[in-house]
C-alpha cells in the first residue's frame, strides 16, 4: 500500500504542468537588453574603440626596451704580436739588469670565460608635423563614433524586439480566429448531420458542411505553425532556448495616436546614425593629413644605457657602464610613389564618405515621408476593418439563425463565416502594421523611447 502511494505521488509530480515564462512588453525589452547576442556584439565595438585610443597613445609615448645577454667562451681567444730583438740592459754600475732577447712573437689572451651585458634604450618621437596628435584626435573621434553606432544599433535591436513581440501576439490571435472557425464549422457539420438523419436537411447540405469543416483544419494548422515560428524568432532574439515554454502578455488595442510629421532639418540632429557618419567624414579628412605627413621629416630622440662585464668565474667583475644620448632626423626622399598613393586613397575615401553623408540625408527624407504614409494607411485600415468586423459578425449571426430555421443554405453560411474571419484578420493585421509603423517612426525621427 505504501509503495502504491509513493508511485501515485511520483506520477502526480510529473503530471504537473511546467510553468511557462510569462513576459509583457517591458519584461521582453529588459531581457533583450540583458541577453541579446546582437546587443553583446554591438557592445564589443566600444571595446575596439578603447583599444584604438590605447594604440594612438602608444605612438605618442616613449618606447622603452631592454636587452640582456650572456655568453660563455668555450675556448680562449688570443692575439699575437711580432717583436724585434731586444738588447741587454745595464745599470749605472755596469751590472746587467735584463738579458738580451732574440726577435720573435708573443701570444696574449684577451678573452674571459664569461661575458654579460645589459642594454636599456628609450626612444621618443619629438616632432612629426602633427601626425601623432592627429592620430589621437581620430582615436577619440572613433570612440564617439562607436558610441553613436552602438546607440543606433541598440535602438534597432530593441525596435525589432518590439515588432517581434507584437508579431507573436498577432499570429496567436490569427491562430485563435482559425481555431474558432474550425470549431464553428465542426459544430455546423454536426448540426447538419443531425438534420440529415432527421430528414430535415439534404445529403448535399450535410456534405457541404463537412467539406467546410475539413477545409478549416489545414487553415488552423498553418496558423498554429505561423504562431510557433514567430515565437521561435522572439526566443532567438531574447536568447531563450527553443525547448522552454514562453507566454506573452499584451494587447494591440491600446494604440498611440498618429504623430505629427517631422521635417528632416529637425531629425538630422537627433539621428545617431547620421551623426556617426558625419563624424566618420571628419576622421577621413584627418586621415588625409596623417598620410600626407609621411612626406615630411620626423624628429626623434633616444637614450641608451649599457652595462657589461666579464670574468673567468661566475662573479661580477671587470664591469663598466656607459650612457649614450642621440637625436635622429628621418627625411623621406623617395618611396616609389607609395606615400603619394596612400594620400590619394585617403582623399578618395574622404570623398566617398561625403557622398554617403549626402545619400544618408536623402534617405532620411524619404524614410520620414514613407513612415508617415504607412501610419496614415494603417490607421485608416483600422477604422475600416473594425467597422467591418461588427458588420461581418452580425451577418454571420443572421446566417446562423436562418440556417437553424431552414431559410439559408450551407453556401451562405460558409461565405458569411469566411467574411467574418477575413474581417478579423484584416483588423488584427492593421493594428500590427500601425504599431510597426509607429516603432519605425520613432527610429526614423530619432525620438526613441525605450519604455
Amino acid at each position: 500500500m505504501k509503495t502504491f502511494r509513493i508511485t501515485i505521488i511520483i506520477f502526480s509530480f510529473f503530471a504537473l504542468p511546467i510553468c511557462a515564462e510569462n513576459l509583457d512588453i517591458n519584461a521582453t525589452l529588459k531581457r533583450a537588453k540583458e541577453q541579446s547576442k546582437e546587443l553583446k556584439l554591438a557592445r564589443a565595438e566600444l571595446d575596439v574603440a578603447q583599444a584604438n585610443i590605447n594604440e594612438a597613445w602608444a605612438s605618442a609615448l616613449p618606447n622603452i626596451s631592454a636587452d640582456v645577454n650572456y655568453s660563455r667562451n668555450l675556448k680562449e681567444q688570443f692575439f699575437i704580436i711580432k717583436t724585434g730583438a731586444i738588447p741587454a740592459t745595464f745599470d749605472s754600475n755596469g751590472s746587467q739588469t735584463q738579458a738580451a732577447q732574440p726577435a720573435g712573437v708573443q701570444k696574449f689572451t684577451f678573452s674571459f670565460k664569461n661575458q654579460y651585458s645589459v642594454t636599456a634604450k628609450l626612444e621618443q618621437t619629438l616632432y612629426s608635423f602633427g601626425k601623432v596628435s592627429t592620430a589621437l584626435d581620430i582615436a577619440y573621434d572613433f570612440e564617439e563614433y562607436a558610441e553613436l553606432n552602438y546607440k543606433y544599433q541598440r535602438q534597432q535591436i530593441l525596435t525589432n524586439t518590439r515588432i517581434a513581440f507584437y508579431n507573436v501576439l498577432l499570429m496567436k490571435q490569427i491562430f485563435q480566429v482559425a481555431k474558432d472557425s474550425e470549431e464553428s464549422s465542426k459544430g455546423n457539420f454536426n448540426e447538419a448531420k443531425t438534420k440529415f438523419n432527421s430528414g430535415v436537411a439534404s445529403e448535399y447540405e450535410m456534405l457541404q458542411a463537412e467539406v467546410r469543416w475539413q477545409n478549416s483544419i489545414p487553415t488552423r494548422i498553418a496558423a498554429n505553425k505561423n504562431y510557433l515560428q514567430a515565437l521561435n524568432s522572439l526566443k532567438s532574439i531574447l536568447n531563450i532556448p527553443l525547448s522552454e515554454e514562453l507566454e506573452l502578455t499584451g494587447s494591440m488595442d491600446d494604440l498611440p495616436p498618429i504623430p505629427e510629421k517631422v521635417g528632416a532639418e529637425n531629425v538630422l540632429t537627433t539621428r545617431s546614425d547620421y551623426k556617426a557618419i558625419q563624424l566618420e567624414g571628419q576622421m577621413r579628412d584627418k586621415n588625409v593629413d596623417i598620410e600626407f605627413a609621411n612626406h615630411l621629416p620626423k624628429l626623434s630622440g633616444d637614450f641608451t644605457y649599457n652595462y657589461s662585464g666579464q670574468s673567468d668565474d661566475f662573479k661580477i667583475e671587470n664591469d663598466f657602464d656607459n650612457y649614450v644620448i642621440g637625436i635622429n632626423l628621418n627625411i623621406p626622399l623617395y618611396s616609389g610613389g607609395f606615400t603619394s598613393a596612400q594620400v590619394q586613397k585617403a582623399r578618395i575615401e574622404s570623398f566617398k564618405t561625403e557622398t554617403r553623408i549626402a545619400q544618408a540625408k536623402d534617405k532620411i527624407e524619404i524614410e520620414l515621408d514613407n513612415v508617415q504614409l504607412n501610419l496614415q494607411e494603417a490607421h485608416q485600415r483600422i477604422i475600416a476593418s473594425k467597422k467591418n468586423v461588427v458588420t461581418a459578425r452580425r451577418t454571420f449571426e443572421i446566417a446562423e439563425s436562418r440556417w437553424d430555421n431552414g431559410l439559408a443554405t450551407q453556401l451562405e453560411l460558409k461565405d458569411s463565416r469566411l467574411f467574418l474571419d477575413q474581417a478579423k484578420v484584416n483588423w488584427l493585421t492593421a493594428q500590427f502594421d500601425y504599431l510597426k509603423a509607429y516603432f519605425n517612426w520613432q527610429m526614423v525621427t530619432g525620438r526613441w523611447d525605450e519604455e
